[in-house]
């Protein structure tokens, strides 16, 4: 958990290449308040479905399940999240949707890559009113200001 925490730092500082703003400006107050769950995810031990529903039934305003396992490569993240997602949608969980961190990942804004610093692969659910209101808020600020084309379309931004 230390090394989690310690990413979450990474996280939730100011950077220029983000407008001046955390690579991840809701982190930081999802930790102050006690509101992001971090657990553990080894698939040998119990299933994802089991954490998302723990997740849902708690008073958390997201999850960062950190998966035991060996790193994807940075070409099998997109398909896993998609899995995910697609996963959670087939077993009640449509309301919910999963981001992916890996290690692996090379996209970088303006040089800086926040997700090489990952200590392990992890996953992020969240309810995906509350991410489109986080996305929505961050149109108007300086945050996408250093994304490179590419970025700005797979993230689908004008």
């Amino acid at each position: 958990k230390d090394k989690v925490m310690k990413y979450i730092g990474i996280l939730r500082t100011p950077r220029k290449e983000y407008g001046g703003m955390p690579a991840c400006p809701f982190v930081g107050p999802e930790i102050d308040k006690g509101k992001l769950m971090i657990d553990k995810f080894d698939p040998n031990e119990s299933t994802l479905l089991d954490k998302v529903k723990a997740y849902d039934e708690s008073d958390y305003d997201s999850a960062l399940f950190v998966q035991v396992s060996e790193p994807l490569s940075k070409f099998d993240t997109v398909g896993y999240q998609d899995f995910i997602n697609k996963t959670m949608k087939e077993n009640g969980y449509e309301h919910l949707k999963c981001i992916c961190f890996n290690p692996n990942d090379t996209k970088e804004v303006a040089g800086f890559n926040p997700r090489k610093d990952a200590p392990y692969f992890l996953i992020n659910i969240a309810s995906k009113k509350v991410l489109a209101k986080a996305h929505k808020s961050l149109l108007g600020t300086k945050y996408f200001q250093n994304f490179e084309k590419e970025y700005l379309k797979f993230l689908n931004i004008d």
